[in-house]
Protein backbone atom coordinates (compact mmCIF):
# COMPACT_ATOMS: atom_id res chain seq x y z
CA UNK A 1 0.00 0.00 0.00
CA UNK A 2 1.16 3.35 -0.72
CA UNK A 3 0.80 6.32 2.10
CA UNK A 4 -0.24 9.73 0.23
CA UNK A 5 1.55 12.24 2.97
CA UNK A 6 0.47 16.40 2.42
CA UNK A 7 0.93 19.25 4.49
CA UNK A 8 -1.56 21.71 3.32
CA UNK A 9 -2.99 24.75 3.94
CA UNK A 10 -5.80 24.53 1.43
CA UNK A 11 -8.66 22.45 1.83
CA UNK A 12 -10.17 22.53 -1.32
CA UNK A 13 -6.31 21.58 -2.90
CA UNK A 14 -5.64 18.85 -1.17
CA UNK A 15 -9.75 17.07 -1.98
CA UNK A 16 -8.48 17.54 -5.54
CA UNK A 17 -5.61 15.91 -5.53
CA UNK A 18 -7.28 13.37 -3.52
CA UNK A 19 -9.62 12.83 -6.34
CA UNK A 20 -7.05 12.86 -8.52
CA UNK A 21 -5.07 10.22 -6.94
CA UNK A 22 -7.88 7.75 -6.29
CA UNK A 23 -8.45 8.39 -10.21
CA UNK A 24 -5.54 7.79 -11.08
CA UNK A 25 -3.23 5.51 -8.78
CA UNK A 26 -4.65 1.91 -9.80
CA UNK A 27 -3.73 0.87 -6.10
CA UNK A 28 -4.93 0.68 -2.75
CA UNK A 29 -3.75 3.96 -0.61
CA UNK A 30 -4.11 5.61 2.65
CA UNK A 31 -4.25 9.60 2.65
CA UNK A 32 -2.24 11.30 5.58
CA UNK A 33 -3.23 14.98 5.42
CA UNK A 34 -1.99 17.40 8.00
CA UNK A 35 -4.14 20.76 8.46
CA UNK A 36 -0.86 23.34 8.77
CA UNK A 37 -2.66 26.45 9.07
CA UNK A 38 -3.30 26.89 12.42
CA UNK A 39 0.38 25.02 13.89
CA UNK A 40 2.75 26.26 11.34
CA UNK A 41 5.25 23.68 11.80
CA UNK A 42 8.04 23.03 9.80
CA UNK A 43 7.44 20.75 6.67
CA UNK A 44 10.46 18.62 7.77
CA UNK A 45 8.35 18.43 11.02
CA UNK A 46 4.41 17.31 9.69
CA UNK A 47 6.30 15.06 7.40
CA UNK A 48 8.25 12.61 10.18
CA UNK A 49 5.17 12.92 12.35
CA UNK A 50 2.58 11.27 9.23
CA UNK A 51 5.45 9.17 8.38
CA UNK A 52 5.47 7.52 11.77
CA UNK A 53 1.42 6.74 11.50
CA UNK A 54 1.85 5.26 7.76
CA UNK A 55 0.73 2.15 7.55
CA UNK A 56 2.27 1.54 3.80
CA UNK A 57 5.72 0.34 3.39
CA UNK A 58 5.73 3.02 0.41
CA UNK A 59 5.62 6.60 0.99
CA UNK A 60 4.33 9.10 -1.19
CA UNK A 61 4.87 13.10 0.35
CA UNK A 62 3.64 15.52 -1.95
CA UNK A 63 2.77 19.09 -2.35
CA UNK A 64 -1.41 19.68 -2.44
CA UNK A 65 -0.56 21.56 -6.14
CA UNK A 66 -0.39 18.65 -8.13
CA UNK A 67 -1.99 15.83 -10.51
CA UNK A 68 -0.72 12.80 -11.64
CA UNK A 69 -1.40 12.71 -15.61
CA UNK A 70 -0.36 8.64 -16.24
CA UNK A 71 -3.12 6.17 -15.27
CA UNK A 72 -2.36 3.11 -13.21
CA UNK A 73 0.86 4.69 -11.87
CA UNK A 74 0.85 3.39 -8.52
CA UNK A 75 2.14 -0.39 -10.49
CA UNK A 76 5.27 1.33 -12.00
CA UNK A 77 6.46 3.52 -8.96
CA UNK A 78 6.25 0.92 -6.50
CA UNK A 79 8.11 -1.58 -9.13
CA UNK A 80 10.99 1.08 -8.94
CA UNK A 81 11.10 1.28 -5.55
CA UNK A 82 10.93 -2.36 -4.99
CA UNK A 83 14.47 -2.48 -6.38
CA UNK A 84 16.68 -2.46 -2.97
CA UNK A 85 19.24 -0.12 -4.33
CA UNK A 86 16.49 2.59 -5.30
CA UNK A 87 16.36 5.22 -2.79
CA UNK A 88 13.96 8.67 -3.34
CA UNK A 89 12.33 9.12 -6.35
CA UNK A 90 10.68 12.27 -7.96
CA UNK A 91 10.13 14.38 -11.19
CA UNK A 92 13.01 16.94 -11.44
CA UNK A 93 16.37 16.58 -10.04
CA UNK A 94 19.99 16.80 -11.29
CA UNK A 95 23.04 14.36 -11.66
CA UNK A 96 25.29 16.73 -9.61
CA UNK A 97 25.14 19.39 -6.81
CA UNK A 98 27.94 22.04 -6.91
CA UNK A 99 29.84 23.65 -4.04
CA UNK A 100 28.50 27.24 -5.14
CA UNK A 101 25.07 28.16 -4.12
CA UNK A 102 22.13 27.03 -6.08
CA UNK A 103 18.96 24.96 -6.25
CA UNK A 104 18.22 21.68 -7.40
CA UNK A 105 19.06 22.24 -10.94
CA UNK A 106 22.89 23.22 -10.90
CA UNK A 107 23.82 23.00 -14.60
CA UNK A 108 21.70 22.14 -17.74
CA UNK A 109 23.47 19.12 -18.54
CA UNK A 110 22.77 16.85 -15.26
CA UNK A 111 18.99 18.32 -14.71
CA UNK A 112 16.29 15.45 -15.53
CA UNK A 113 12.94 16.04 -15.14
CA UNK A 114 9.52 14.68 -16.17
CA UNK A 115 6.11 17.20 -15.51
CA UNK A 116 4.26 19.98 -16.65
CA UNK A 117 4.76 23.51 -14.78
CA UNK A 118 1.96 26.29 -14.64
CA UNK A 119 3.20 29.78 -14.26
CA UNK A 120 1.74 32.92 -12.83
CA UNK A 121 0.87 34.28 -16.10
CA UNK A 122 -0.90 31.63 -17.23
CA UNK A 123 1.56 29.60 -19.31
CA UNK A 124 2.50 26.01 -19.25
CA UNK A 125 5.46 24.43 -19.81
CA UNK A 126 6.48 20.81 -20.41
CA UNK A 127 9.71 19.89 -18.52
CA UNK A 128 10.34 16.56 -20.36
CA UNK A 129 14.71 15.65 -20.54
CA UNK A 130 15.14 12.08 -20.86
CA UNK A 131 18.27 12.36 -22.95
CA UNK A 132 20.09 8.57 -21.68
CA UNK A 133 16.19 7.04 -23.00
CA UNK A 134 15.29 4.82 -19.80
CA UNK A 135 12.35 4.53 -17.20
CA UNK A 136 14.14 6.23 -14.47
CA UNK A 137 16.84 8.37 -14.47
CA UNK A 138 19.58 8.37 -11.63
CA UNK A 139 19.99 11.94 -9.97
CA UNK A 140 21.58 12.99 -6.96
CA UNK A 141 18.96 15.63 -5.34
CA UNK A 142 15.21 15.74 -6.41
CA UNK A 143 13.14 19.08 -5.85
CA UNK A 144 10.11 17.99 -3.10
CA UNK A 145 7.04 18.66 -5.44
CA UNK A 146 6.46 15.11 -4.99
CA UNK A 147 8.43 12.44 -3.47
CA UNK A 148 8.45 8.50 -2.84
CA UNK A 149 10.96 6.35 -0.70
CA UNK A 150 10.39 2.90 0.88
CA UNK A 151 9.43 3.35 4.52
CA UNK A 152 12.81 1.74 5.79
CA UNK A 153 14.38 4.76 3.53
CA UNK A 154 12.33 7.28 5.42
CA UNK A 155 13.09 5.50 8.96
CA UNK A 156 16.87 5.41 8.16
CA UNK A 157 17.31 9.33 7.40
CA UNK A 158 13.73 10.91 7.94
CA UNK A 159 13.85 15.03 7.39
CA UNK A 160 16.08 16.89 9.03
CA UNK A 161 13.91 19.04 11.76
CA UNK A 162 16.80 20.31 13.40
CA UNK A 163 18.62 22.42 10.30
CA UNK A 164 15.43 22.83 8.39
CA UNK A 165 12.17 24.41 10.17
CA UNK A 166 10.75 25.98 7.02
CA UNK A 167 9.56 24.75 3.81
CA UNK A 168 12.85 24.87 1.55
CA UNK A 169 15.90 22.41 1.44
CA UNK A 170 14.23 19.64 2.85
CA UNK A 171 13.60 17.96 -0.77
CA UNK A 172 17.86 18.74 -1.62
CA UNK A 173 18.63 17.68 1.94
CA UNK A 174 16.88 13.91 2.08
CA UNK A 175 17.67 13.04 -1.53
CA UNK A 176 21.36 14.24 -1.20
CA UNK A 177 21.48 12.08 2.33
CA UNK A 178 19.82 9.11 0.93
CA UNK A 179 21.43 9.54 -2.25
CA UNK A 180 25.25 8.76 -0.34
CA UNK A 181 23.73 4.87 -0.01
CA UNK A 182 20.85 4.55 -2.65
CA UNK A 183 20.46 5.36 -5.79
CA UNK A 184 17.78 8.37 -6.49
CA UNK A 185 15.92 8.83 -9.45
CA UNK A 186 13.68 10.98 -12.03
CA UNK A 187 10.97 8.54 -13.31
CA UNK A 188 10.29 8.68 -16.80
CA UNK A 189 7.33 6.84 -16.42
CA UNK A 190 4.90 8.92 -14.98
CA UNK A 191 3.62 12.48 -15.95
CA UNK A 192 2.80 15.11 -13.00
CA UNK A 193 1.32 18.21 -13.50
CA UNK A 194 2.59 20.67 -11.33
CA UNK A 195 0.47 24.31 -11.15
CA UNK A 196 2.29 26.49 -8.65
CA UNK A 197 6.30 27.77 -9.40
CA UNK A 198 8.25 28.10 -6.22
CA UNK A 199 9.83 31.02 -4.78
CA UNK A 200 12.77 32.76 -4.02
CA UNK A 201 12.98 35.00 -0.97
CA UNK A 202 15.60 34.71 2.35
CA UNK A 203 13.96 32.17 3.85
CA UNK A 204 14.76 30.14 0.76
CA UNK A 205 18.42 32.05 1.00
CA UNK A 206 19.32 31.06 4.70
CA UNK A 207 18.18 27.67 3.94
CA UNK A 208 20.38 27.25 1.08
CA UNK A 209 23.48 28.66 3.53
CA UNK A 210 22.27 25.48 5.49
CA UNK A 211 22.53 23.24 3.38
CA UNK A 212 25.53 24.16 1.82
CA UNK A 213 27.59 24.46 5.16
CA UNK A 214 25.88 20.98 6.63
CA UNK A 215 27.19 19.26 3.29
CA UNK A 216 30.61 21.21 2.68
CA UNK A 217 32.72 18.32 2.97
CA UNK A 218 30.61 16.54 0.04
CA UNK A 219 30.33 19.16 -2.54
CA UNK A 220 30.51 19.45 -5.36
CA UNK A 221 28.63 16.13 -5.75
CA UNK A 222 28.71 14.27 -9.23
CA UNK A 223 27.12 10.98 -10.39
CA UNK A 224 29.88 10.82 -13.35
CA UNK A 225 32.61 13.21 -12.00
CA UNK A 226 34.30 15.15 -14.68
CA UNK A 227 37.50 16.18 -15.05
CA UNK A 228 38.67 18.93 -12.21
CA UNK A 229 39.36 21.58 -14.51
CA UNK A 230 35.72 20.96 -16.37
CA UNK A 231 34.43 21.25 -12.33
CA UNK A 232 35.98 24.42 -11.75
CA UNK A 233 34.96 25.75 -14.81
CA UNK A 234 31.09 24.35 -13.75
CA UNK A 235 31.71 26.35 -10.50
CA UNK A 236 32.35 29.47 -12.44
CA UNK A 237 29.07 29.16 -14.34
CA UNK A 238 27.06 28.53 -11.45
CA UNK A 239 28.70 30.92 -9.09
CA UNK A 240 27.84 33.85 -11.99
CA UNK A 241 24.26 32.50 -12.39
CA UNK A 242 23.38 32.40 -8.76
CA UNK A 243 24.60 36.17 -8.19
CA UNK A 244 22.63 36.90 -11.35
CA UNK A 245 19.74 35.49 -10.10
CA UNK A 246 19.72 37.20 -6.60
CA UNK A 247 19.77 40.62 -8.16
CA UNK A 248 17.26 39.69 -11.13
CA UNK A 249 15.17 38.09 -8.90
CA UNK A 250 15.49 41.07 -5.75
CA UNK A 251 16.34 37.99 -3.37
CA UNK A 252 18.50 38.50 -0.08
CA UNK A 253 20.38 42.06 0.93
CA UNK A 254 22.04 44.22 -1.54
CA UNK A 255 24.84 43.46 1.51
CA UNK A 256 24.58 39.80 0.76
CA UNK A 257 24.58 40.22 -3.04
CA UNK A 258 27.81 42.69 -2.85
CA UNK A 259 29.35 39.96 -0.29
CA UNK A 260 28.68 37.14 -3.13
CA UNK A 261 29.98 39.47 -5.99
CA UNK A 262 33.54 40.15 -4.02
CA UNK A 263 34.01 36.51 -3.26
CA UNK A 264 33.38 35.63 -7.38
CA UNK A 265 35.83 38.42 -7.90
CA UNK A 266 38.62 37.27 -5.62
CA UNK A 267 38.53 34.11 -6.85
CA UNK A 268 37.72 34.44 -10.45
CA UNK A 269 38.99 37.70 -10.87
CA UNK A 270 40.98 36.86 -14.56
CA UNK A 271 37.73 35.33 -15.86
CA UNK A 272 35.49 37.44 -17.71
CA UNK A 273 32.06 36.40 -15.95
CA UNK A 274 33.80 38.94 -13.05
CA UNK A 275 33.55 41.46 -15.61
CA UNK A 276 30.16 40.90 -16.56
CA UNK A 277 29.53 40.80 -12.83
CA UNK A 278 30.71 43.89 -12.02
CA UNK A 279 28.74 45.86 -15.29
CA UNK A 280 25.25 43.53 -13.94
CA UNK A 281 26.37 44.85 -10.06
CA UNK A 282 26.11 48.73 -11.06
CA UNK A 283 23.10 48.09 -13.42
CA UNK A 284 20.90 46.58 -10.45
CA UNK A 285 22.38 48.66 -7.68
CA UNK A 286 20.68 51.92 -9.75
CA UNK A 287 17.20 49.57 -10.40
CA UNK A 288 16.92 48.70 -6.48
CA UNK A 289 17.74 52.41 -4.92
CA UNK A 290 15.18 53.62 -7.89
CA UNK A 291 12.65 51.00 -6.38
CA UNK A 292 13.50 52.28 -2.58
CA UNK A 293 15.07 48.92 -1.79
CA UNK A 294 18.35 50.87 -0.93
Amino acid sequence: MISIIVCYINPAKVEAFRANVLETIGLPCEFIFYDNRETGYSITHVYNLCAEKAKGEYLCFAHEDIFFRTPNWGERIVSLLQKPTTGVVGFAGSMAKLATYSGWGSLKQYTRYNYIQHFKDGSIKYFITNPDKVSASPVIVLDGMCLFMRRNVWAEFRFDEDTFRGFHLYDLDISMAVGQKYINYVTNDILLEHFSEGSYNQAWLDDTAKFHKKWADRLPFYLKKPNSLVAYFREIKMSFRFIRMLMKKRVGSWDFIETCCHEHFKRYYWHISSLKLLQRLYKYKRQWRREGRL
